[in-house]
């Protein structure tokens, strides 16, 4: 009798101690991870971004994407069916969650509502969102309303319906899984895959009605960079090109570059579009090519080329800036093939950096004549003019080339940056900032770093700079540039609060625009340029299509940005 005493004692002290122990463990060791599984058991969530992407930072650490607001209207299921399905019919609370809803949404959001509501399968899903983007008089209805499992609360938006940086951030498919163009789509992998997370959270009893008291509150990741691009552009400065684009520029781009670090501060193209518009009518009836970035595409570069044919000349040794050429309106190669000036009587006996302000055509092919295709050529290839290179981004874009055929009449068309020679505007900015930078080229670059959803992170390593002329040659350069502001066709872009330097450039584009009388050609009007002219620190190409000048139509442009960036700089 005691053996067995003694025995149910030791067990009961040993479940005792066991039960103890346990519970020790369950609150002491393990008791904030219970509480939170029991939260997370009464809580509802909804990810409040629009779309599940990590942020594209700018250069400062600015959000690029996801930096405004919105309202949107969220529905928790289990809470509408515990409310309105009196039979247990999920469906019949949500056409009863619908009907209340009707009187105060326009069509395309009831439509969106329908369409949600009916995908929804499990009453126990968390919270949803039904419908997005609401009006103004739509939020201010519904926010009135008291219906069970319905609630109005904000959206933080992927893009700006003004359609900022939209070629180059690109845009994402219907559920923001997947990246279709742009930043997007090149970093998807890390976007795709981010950890951070702002989301709205509701707690309900077990009868599946919201807590009083305990309603919604957000909750935010800390982690929040992990599954980040971070870009050179500079938000201030990509603010202020695109303004002046869309004061002055229908179709056209913009390239802004630091001298020193060859990174792209901006990089703005003409016709913007809204990423929230149906992408395939764009495609499908857009004739001006709405969705292409020019900044990345290939162009003449029409007069803007003369700064390689005169470097490289002066280089060479082919000319010196002693040298005089005549111009009597137009050279002639034969009897059947000229190639005129804009100047149609000519500019007369002039010296080479005449030639340069003025933009002679015909001092400028015997400037090419005297330097010869293949010394021509080698200074392609030393200023990398047709090198596609932009650090942390490749485009789908054609490729340009400068491909000059035998022959005297190929070289001219050549040396006024017209037929065999197609580049883009940010390609003919890093040409303009290798003249700046005392001859020395460096690839430009787009990306800074990348975070991946592990937290690892990918910088891009800065380059060696490579000297492709002389000082001398490039100091030569830089006073016929600063000569063309004040004394030739770029006097357009002169500004009394710093000295700038630039080259004008008007092509053709073998087009003819046909609705005018007469019929006219169509021309793209450039101007390139940097400042301050006596320590350059940033270099700016404007293209503006369908111009009559560089001085006219892309000129303006280049002094609006400039003026912006002396209020930061």
């Amino acid at each position: 009798m005691r053996r067995r005493i003694a025995l149910v004692a030791f067990m009961m002290l040993f479940i005792f101690v066991f039960l103890a122990g346990k519970l020790s463990w369950d609150q002491v060791i393990n008791g904030r991870k219970l509480a939170r599984a029991a939260v997370q058991m009464r809580s509802q969530t909804i990810e409040l971004k629009e779309y599940p992407r990590g942020v594209i930072l700018d250069r400062n650490g600015i959000p690029l994407t996801d930096s405004t607001k919105d309202y949107a209207l969220y529905a928790m299921p289990g809470v509408i069916n515990t409310h309105y399905a009196g039979d247990g019919n999920l469906q019949a609370a949500f056409n009863r969650v619908e009907s209340l809803l009707a009187p105060y949404l326009n069509e395309d959001t009831e439509q969106e509502i329908k369409q949600n509501l009916s995908q929804v399968r499990d009453q126990d899903r968390s919270l949803i969102r039904i419908a997005s983007r609401l009006g103004d008089e739509e939020v201010e209805a519904l926010l009135d309303l008291d219906i069970q499992g319905v609630i109005v609360a904000p959206m933080i938006k992927r893009y700006r319906d003004d359609g900022f940086m939209a070629h180059l951030l690109g845009y994402v498919g219907p559920t923001g899984n997947s990246g279709q163009s742009g930043i997007e789509k090149s970093y998807d992998h890390i976007l795709a895959n981010s950890t951070a997370e702002l989301e709205l959270v509701s707690t309900v009893d077990a009868r599946n009605t919201v807590i009083k008291g305990l309603m919604f509150k957000l909750r935010q990741e800390q982690e929040n960079s992990r599954g980040t691009v971070a870009l050179t552009i500079d938000k201030r400065i990509q603010e202020l090109a695109e303004t002046a684009m869309n004061r002055h520029v229908d179709r056209g781009a913009v390239v802004v570059m630091d001298i020193e670090t060859r990174q792209v501060l901006a990089m703005a193209s003409r016709p913007g579009f809204n990423p929230y518009d149906d992408i395939s009518l764009i495609i499908a009836s857009d004739p001006y090519s709405t969705l292409t970035n020019r900044a990345l595409s290939r162009y003449h570069p029409g007069s803007i080329f003369k700064i390689l044919v005169a470097a490289a000349a002066l280089e060479e040794g082919a000319v010196t800036v002693d040298d005089y050429f005549e111009c009597d309106g137009a050279y002639d190669f034969n009897s059947q093939v000229s190639i005129s000036c804009l100047k149609k009587e000519g500019h007369g006996r002039i010296d080479l950096t005449t030639a340069f302000t003025r933009s002679c055509n015909p001092s400028f092919i015997a400037v090419g004549e005297a330097l010869g295709r293949n010394n021509l050529m080698k200074y392609v290839e030393r200023f990398h003019l047709t090198d596609e290179t932009l650090q942390g981004y490749v485009a789908d874009t054609d490729y340009s080339y400068v491909n000059i055929e035998a022959g005297p009449a190929a070289l001219g068309n050549a040396c006024v940056g017209q037929k065999g020679v197609m580049l883009t505007p940010l390609q003919l900015t890093s040409m303009i900032a290798t003249i700046a930078d005392e001859g020395f080229w460096k690839a430009p670059s787009l990306v800074r770093y990348s975070v991946d959803q592990y937290g690892s992170t990918e910088v891009w390593p800065d380059q060696s700079k490579q000297k492709v002329i002389s000082l001398e040659t490039a100091a030569v350069m830089r006073q016929m540039m600063e000569k063309v502001i004040t004394e030739g066709s770029g006097q357009s872009a002169a500004m009394q609060e710093v000295p700038i330097a630039g080259k004008t450039g008007t092509s053709q584009t073998g087009t003819i625009d046909n609705s005018t009388t007469p019929p006219r050609e169509i021309l793209n009007a450039w101007f390139g340029g940097y400042f301050p002219a006596a320590e350059p620190r940033f270099a700016i190409v404007v293209l503006a299509e369908d111009g009559e000048s560089g001085s006219k139509d892309a000129a303006p442009v280049f002094r609006d940005i400039v003026q912006g960036m002396m209020n930061y700089y």
